[in-house]
């Protein structure tokens, strides 16, 4: 018997309030989607917001307009105030990022013990009932974060290539590692749909060619790969589909810091092959930069914006170690 709509929604509830976050009793929970969020997923929402509440916890439901047009990563202040004091924040937007992670507000909650959460956002309903998110094998997954997570963050300088013309180094030292994990103690937080291994480059010091072969976040997939050249840690030029190209280089221009090089991350998931770039991105041996924010990868740099771009099979060596060959994990060599 397949499951009905009303199932999933409700194993979708259940995998956010019960699984990522193991919500307690009495704790306080800040719900925040947007117009457009409760539009496409307001049953989702209802459910989350039920769940949060069958088990104890004040629950506040809050709905902020759209992401308003060249309004990058937006954040209304009224919600911005409503966050300290929560314990449990759970964004489901789809025209921004910003009520967790890419804001200075819910990060330094975060970065402070003081919240946990998950994120839910620019995230279609397919990417959400996908079986990335209700099948997924976190076991399968952990084993490989744990190996690469390690590697990360024990280097100091890592090495991409690939067979499409990726070739770049950035150091790592000092920089913590990431990956997507239970959000169950304040300090951390969960995307609904693990996962990857994610690392914030040294400021200033990303250096080489990234040719996106795959999906960029926002630009859904090109035509033909899109390249961007990288200089002491900004992106320097964008070029490959043109129609592409234009509208990604024009977009980091006009944003502060949008050149910046804030993550360069690899997917764990092999569930997550859908044609999304918010799930495709976490697929099990690709590998993605993004331009613009690095709060959440513990750089300093803000910017309104945060953009993805995927690449396939790539070579991964951390101090000359290979971590990755060909998109293929090395932790059973």
């Amino acid at each position: 018997m397949h499951d009905t709509e009303t199932d999933r929604i409700h194993r979708l509830a259940g995998i956010v309030v019960d699984e990522l976050l193991a919500t307690q009793a009495g704790e306080k929970v800040l719900i925040v989607t947007d117009v457009a969020g409760m539009a496409e997923n307001g049953d989702i929402v209802a459910a989350i917001t039920a769940r949060a509440r069958v088990a104890g916890a004040e629950t506040l439901l809050v709905e902020m307009n759209d992401n308003p047009p060249g309004g990058g990563e937006y954040l209304p202040e009224a919600v911005q105030k409503m966050m300290p004091g929560q314990d449990i924040i759970i964004s489901l937007t789809r025209t921004t990022s910003a009520p967790l992670p890419h804001h200075r507000v819910p990060i330094g909650l975060v970065r402070s013990n003081r919240v946990r959460g998950v994120f839910m956002v620019k995230r279609s309903r397919s990417d959400l009932f996908h079986e990335s998110v209700l099948e997924a094998d976190y076991a399968a997954m952990s084993k490989v974060a744990n190996f690469w997570q390690k590697a990360f963050q024990n280097g100091s300088t890592v090495h991409v290539t690939s067979a499409a013309g990726t070739d770049f180094t950035a150091s790592i030292a000092g920089q913590p590692s990431h990956r997507s994990d239970f959000a169950h103690e304040a300090g951390r937080m969960s995307p609904v749909n693990w996962g990857e291994v994610y690392q914030g480059p040294v400021v200033g010091t990303t250096n080489g060619r990234f040719v996106c072969d795959g999906p960029i976040l926002g630009f859904d997939w090109p035509k033909e790969p899109v390249v961007v050249e990288m200089k002491d840690g900004l992106a320097t030029s964008v070029t490959g589909d043109p129609e592409v190209s234009e509208k990604l280089w024009a977009l980091i221009q006009g944003n502060e810091n949008g050149a910046n090089i804030a993550e360069i991350a690899l997917g764990i998931n092999a569930k997550a092959n859908d044609h999304s770039c918010n799930t495709y991105k976490k697929g099990l041996g690709r590998l993605h930069i993004a331009v613009g924010n690095g709060l959440v990868y513990n750089q300093t740099v803000d910017s309104k914006i945060h953009i993805d771009l995927v690449m396939h099979a790539p070579k991964v060596e951390i101090d000359g170690r290979v971590i990755v060959r060909d998109g293929i994990s090395t932790q059973d060599d």
